[in-house]
């Protein structure tokens, strides 16, 4: 059998004291499900689609890329100080 035909371990995520276990697509997903951020991302996907709906130029992208760039280096600083090893391995920069 060659590696691609070979199927990894389900991941799984048991919340609710238990009584719920949902499989998880992979680690992000897993933590996601884990710490109930589901609402939260929808939240976020939906603020991003409107301002992408509103970017009407060059400027306005930029404007939009410097905020987004400032989310993702806050989702960043939060992530070391929770699991800097963890954080290690997600940030490549």
């Amino acid at each position: 059998m060659n590696a691609s035909a070979k199927k990894k371990n389900p991941l799984f995520v048991v919340t609710n004291n238990g009584q719920d276990v949902e499989e998880a697509v992979g680690f992000f997903d897993a933590l996601v499900k884990k710490l109930g951020l589901e609402p939260v991302l929808e939240f976020l996907q939906m603020i991003f689609n409107i301002l992408m709906e509103n970017v009407g130029g060059l400027v306005a992208l930029e404007l939009f890329r410097g905020i987004l760039d400032e989310f993702i280096d806050g989702l960043e600083r939060l992530l070391k100080v929770i699991d800097p090893v963890l954080a290690f391995s997600f940030i490549k920069r």
